[in-house]
């Protein structure tokens, strides 16, 4: 069944999207009216602070269906945020690709997904490099020749963000795009 959503961009230019508990509503608070449950849940946000958020705040109310519809359209979550790893290696996100449309619904920053992606590339890459340096240390202590080779493959390696050409249109072709020879499963 279909529903009314709340969307809105928060104060840090992320997209962001409410549903009201429609039923919790009608028992708790004896909301019937889809639109009077919206009218309260904002009021709540806005009177939260959530946010930031004041009553001014722009926000659009769009269809479950059609919301579920365009999320699917832009890869869901691949390209929402940039993942920004902590000092142990945790990947948190902060503001990414997603812009609000003219209609309220999500939409992809396309040059922001590629740097996005970019990012989730020399991350990989990065630990690949880290493996490299260990193979390499092990070739001069054997003093068999193959350092050459490692010397090379990690130069590959470091030239993938200047040489892997990320253009593409739509955000299911960018999510697919990934160099040769590198894990996606790092």
């Amino acid at each position: 069944m279909s529903h009314k959503v709340i969307t809105w961009v928060d104060l840090q230019g992320r997209f962001r999207s409410t549903l009201p508990a429609y039923e919790s509503l009608k028992n708790d608070k004896g909301l019937e009216d889809e639109q009077e449950a919206i009218v309260f849940v904002w009021s709540s946000l806005v009177r939260k602070g959530r946010e930031g958020i004041t009553e001014d705040h722009p926000y659009f109310i769009v269809d479950s269906d059609i919301l579920a519809q365009r999320l699917e359209e832009i890869c869901f979550n691949d390209f929402r945020y940039v993942a920004i790893p902590d000092s142990e290696g945790r990947r948190s996100g902060v503001g990414g690709s997603w812009e609000m449309g003219d209609d309220g619904l999500p939409q992809i920053n396309m040059a922001k997904a590629r740097g996005i992606q970019m990012d989730n590339i020399r991350m990989v890459r990065n630990k690949e490099l880290a493996k490299k340096d260990i193979e390499f240390m092990r070739a001069l202590e054997a003093d068999d020749g193959s350092s050459v080779a490692i010397t090379v493959e990690k130069q590959t390696l470091r030239d993938i963000p200047q040489t892997f050409d990320l253009t593409t249109d739509t955000p299911e072709e960018l999510k697919n795009k990934w160099p040769e020879g590198l894990s996606k499963d790092n």
